[in-house]
């Protein structure tokens, strides 16, 4: 049975090897579990520096300012203005072949840190939900694992499509959560182990656990709701009196007209 270890030690090998002998690596951070857990494994092997993007009171903006009053060490922090936004809809729908606004909203966070960072290697913690059960709506399926896998799939397809993103913009970017080890080894984790009344990937807070990592046990919604891009996405679709689907095909073609 894989023991927590174990999961570590396939994460650090992952991290290492995307890594490699970079010295500086930039990590797309949010303050959760995953992209926590990167960042602490990450700074074993290299100096790395944590980029956040967020609107402005979005929980990952508050929770950047709460690091600040703490006197913790935040991390650069992307604002994503109005326009900033709208470029952001128009890159990941042409990047992901989509108008979809959930996964445009997912990415935004991703190609704002690739626009950003000055590194050219960035690290992010995609694929970690899909693997350890991390979506509520797992909690709601009779048997979670045949949906896990669906996401799973469409996830390494995003992945690869981002992956093709960031090599057009000079960078490299990797997922060390989505490395065939670590994949391989979640697979084999029982589901028990993942998700259970209490709560969702609860192996991979055990193992943030020990290694020291305080966002082991912090509530967290998914990238596209913490950073506030979602909702700014929706607020923005009502004040144009549309429905936000409608609002994205309307940027991405208006794009099209003055293009």
């Amino acid at each position: 049975m894989t023991d927590i270890t174990d999961l570590i030690d396939a994460l650090r090998a992952a991290v290492e090897e995307c890594i490699g002998q970079e010295p500086e690596v930039a990590v797309a951070y949010s303050g959760g579990l995953d992209s926590s857990i990167i960042n602490s494994l990450a700074t074993e092997v290299a100096s790395t520096s944590r980029y956040t993007c967020a609107v402005r009171e979005s929980p990952d903006d508050r929770l950047v300012r709460e690091m600040v009053n703490e006197q913790r060490i935040p991390p650069t922090v992307i604002v994503l203005s109005e326009p900033r936004l709208i470029a952001h809809v128009r890159e990941a729908a042409y990047a992901l072949n989509t108008t979809n606004p959930v996964q445009i909203a997912y990415s935004i966070p991703i190609l704002a840190v690739l626009s950003s960072a000055k590194e050219w290697l960035i690290l992010a913690g995609s694929a970690a939900d899909e693997l350890f059960g991390g979506y509520a709506k797992y909690m709601k399926e009779e048997d979670p694992t045949i949906q896990m896998g669906i996401d799973l799939e469409k996830a390494l397809e995003e992945i690869e499509k981002l992956t093709e993103m960031a090599s057009s913009k000079g960078k490299t970017i990797r997922f060390p959560f989505a490395s065939r080890q670590v994949i391989d080894l979640a697979s084999d984790i029982p589901l028990k182990r993942k998700i259970d009344g209490d709560g969702r990937k609860i192996i991979l807070r055990q193992a943030a656990k020990q290694l020291g990592i305080e966002a082991h046990d912090r509530p967290k919604k998914a990238a596209q709701y913490s950073s506030g891009i979602m909702k700014e996405m929706e607020r923005l679709a009502r004040r144009d009196g549309l429905d936000i689907k409608s609002w994205v095909e309307d940027k991405v073609s208006s794009d099209h007209r003055t293009s």
